[in-house]
C-alpha cells in the first residue's frame, strides 16, 4: 500500500524537530549558560542583534511556545489535532518565512549596528534555515486554502512541477475541499 502522506509527516518531523531543537537551546539557556558565547551580552547580540535578557523569565516561556508549537506542527502532519494544528502549522510557516525575508534585509544592509557575529549567524545559519523550512512548512503542511493567505498561490505548482499524470497528488487529494 502506498502512503499518499509520507512527505508531508517526515515535513513535519523536520520542521518539528527543528521547533525542538530550538526550544532545547532555549531550555540550557534558561540555566544560565550561555555557550557557544563567553556572556549573555555575546549571546544576546550573536542570537537577536541586540542587547536583551537571557534570563528564565525570558527564554523559558519562548522554550514553552517552540515545543507547544513542535508538537502541533507534528500533530497537524499526522492528521491529529484538528484546526488548532492547521493553524500552528501556518503560524511557523508564516513566521519562518517572514523571519527568512526580514534576515535578507538584514544580510543586505538594513539594521546595520547588529555586529559582525549575528550578521554572519544571520548570513550564514538563521536566514537560510528560515527560507528553507519555511518553505517546507509551507508546501508541506499548510493546505493550498491558507497557502493562498500565506501569499504561496504558486508554490503547489513550484513544489510539484514534476508532477506525473498517473501518480495521485496527495494534497489535492487528500483535501478536495480546499481546491
Amino acid at each position: 500500500m502506498v502512503d499518499i502522506n509520507a512527505r508531508r509527516r517526515r515535513a513535519g518531523r523536520v520542521v518539528a524537530g527543528l521547533l525542538a531543537v530550538d526550544g532545547l537551546a532555549h531550555v540550557y539557556w534558561a540555566t544560565g549558560l550561555t555557550w557557544p558565547a563567553p556572556d549573555q551580552r555575546a549571546l544576546s547580540l550573536a542570537v537577536i542583534g541586540a542587547v536583551v535578557p537571557f534570563t528564565p523569565r525570558v527564554v523559558v516561556p519562548l522554550a514553552l511556545v517552540l515545543f507547544g508549537a513542535a508538537t502541533a506542527v507534528l500533530a497537524g502532519a499526522y492528521g491529529r489535532g484538528g484546526w488548532v494544528a492547521r493553524l500552528v502549522s501556518f503560524g511557523v510557516a508564516a513566521g519562518l518565512l517572514v523571519r527568512g525575508l526580514v534576515g535578507l534585509a538584514w544580510a543586505f544592509g538594513a539594521g546595520e549596528g547588529a555586529g559582525p557575529v549575528f550578521h554572519w549567524l544571520n548570513l550564514l545559519l538563521y536566514t537560510p534555515l528560515c527560507l528553507g523550512f519555511g518553505w517546507l512548512a509551507a508546501t508541506r503542511l499548510v493546505t493550498l486554502r491558507a497557502r493562498n493567505v500565506l501569499g504561496l498561490p504558486l508554490a503547489h505548482a513550484l513544489a510539484h512541477a514534476r508532477h506525473r499524470p498517473d501518480r495521485v497528488d496527495p494534497l489535492l487529494e487528500e483535501f478536495p475541499r480546499d481546491r
